[in-house]
């Protein structure tokens, strides 16, 4: 009975259309896992149903079911964070769009700091070749001429950054406020080989600066200062 049906096409058809069902999914685990379970289907045919079993077939199956196996391996890893600071984390949940998988790689490209002292980080009118995110903390913005305190929790050289522009404003740090930074170049290579990254960070990006600048124009009107909206 078991030879039977193994000899017999259904088994390739039951491969078959675990393999179609799989392609039916954009969830990657359950198109990966169902590839695998008809790779298996495939096996137990190359091994049973011939009088010699093909062993040509049955190694290429088990290198798919290798390959995907450690592909959903990946996929899990890219799902969860392991062994993050609480600035880390914190960062982490400011950066709501990323993935645990594309934090950890943008997380890679920089560095945490601790400003000692007072800092200057931008100055206005000059090339920047940084990006920062200042995590806890206070700060001074100045620019043309008008100075304002700004929260914490954002973006510093997000312009500059991604329109290749110099910096639109003096920003000081004060002493004991938090901050990660990145090298321009280094994360603008990073983002040109991961796509996925470069969509989600910069549309985080334009979500703070928009939030920014809003709450810049408010914070000029309540004080009596003429604010001017940073030029795209």
């Amino acid at each position: 009975m078991i030879d039977g049906l193994l000899a017999s096409e259904n088994i390739v058809h039951a491969g078959a259309l675990l393999y179609l069902a799989g392609f039916l999914f954009r969830n990657q685990l359950i198109l990966r896992g169902l590839i695998i379970a008809g790779d298996f289907v495939y096996i137990l045919y190359f091994y049973f149903a011939p009088d010699v079993p093909l062993w040509g077939g049955i190694f290429w199956s088990v290198m798919f079911t290798v390959v995907n196996l450690g592909m959903i391996g990946l996929i899990v890893a890219d799902t969860m964070h392991f062994n993050l600071t609480a600035n880390e984390k914190k960062l982490f949940g400011l950066l709501e769009n990323l993935t645990p998988g594309e934090f950890r790689h943008l997380l890679g490209a920089g560095k945490e700091e601790l400003a000692a002292v007072p800092a200057v980080i931008t100055r206005e009118g000059e090339i920047l070749d940084k990006l920062y995110f200042v995590l806890d903390g206070t700060m001074t913005i100045e620019k043309g001429g008008q100075r304002w305190p700004s929260e914490s929790q954002t973006f510093i050289g997000e312009i500059a950054f991604l329109l290749a522009r110099p910096a639109t404003a003096t920003v000081t740090l004060e002493a004991r406020t938090v901050y990660f930074v990145w090298d321009a170049e280094a994360l603008h290579r990073l983002l040109r080989g991961a796509p996925a990254l470069n969509t989600a960070l910069s549309a985080i990006m334009n979500k703070k600066l928009a939030h920014k600048v809003a709450s810049a124009g408010v914070l000029m009107n309540t004080i009596g200062l003429d604010y001017q909206t940073p030029k795209a």
